[in-house]
């Protein structure tokens, strides 16, 4: 028999901001595969893991389809936080 992996949609808010997380196997494992960042109904950004087996190598992706990037290389944070933090972070600052 195949196994099925259960998802859930998390969500929370943060002052005007509200974060949406596609998470596999809640019950157990509770792994995030990808989320998105929304200001006032807006979207800010979109965040993905590029390593699934160690929920690591978090990538974030502007509202304009661009990676956040330091030079000319993406953004790798540790965590799934770091890239909400981070988008959040871009929001606030003047363009």
């Amino acid at each position: 028999m195949p196994s099925h992996t259960e998802t859930v949609v998390r969500r929370f808010r943060e002052n005007d901001f509200e974060v949406t997380s596609v998470v596999a196997d809640p019950a157990d494992a509770q792994q995030v595969l990808y989320g998105t960042v929304t200001r006032n109904g807006v979207l800010v950004g979109s965040y993905y893991c590029t390593d699934q087996i160690r929920q690591s190598g978090w990538r974030a992706v502007a509202a304009d389809g661009e990676h956040l990037t330091f030079g000319d290389e993406p953004v790798e944070l540790t965590y799934d936080g770091d890239a909400v933090f981070l988008l959040m972070k871009n929001a606030d600052s003047p363009a």
